[in-house]
């Protein structure tokens, strides 16, 4: 019961640890390779008006 508990405990830790250091190298090279223009983009894009707008009623 106690090996049982060691082991998921090791298991846990080591696929946390993985996780981190795959999110951190991500942002470690995505900062040093991506373009600017990439960089500044929070999700927010940019919306132009074109014309008119006519309602339909």
């Amino acid at each position: 019961m106690i090996y049982r508990m060691m082991i998921t405990t090791a298991v846990v830790g080591l696929a946390g640890v993985a996780v981190g250091m795959m999110d951190s190298t991500f942002k470690h090279y995505y900062k040093k390779y991506a373009d600017f223009e990439d960089l500044t983009n929070t999700g927010i894009q940019e919306v132009t008006f074109v014309g008119e707008v006519e309602v339909v009623e």
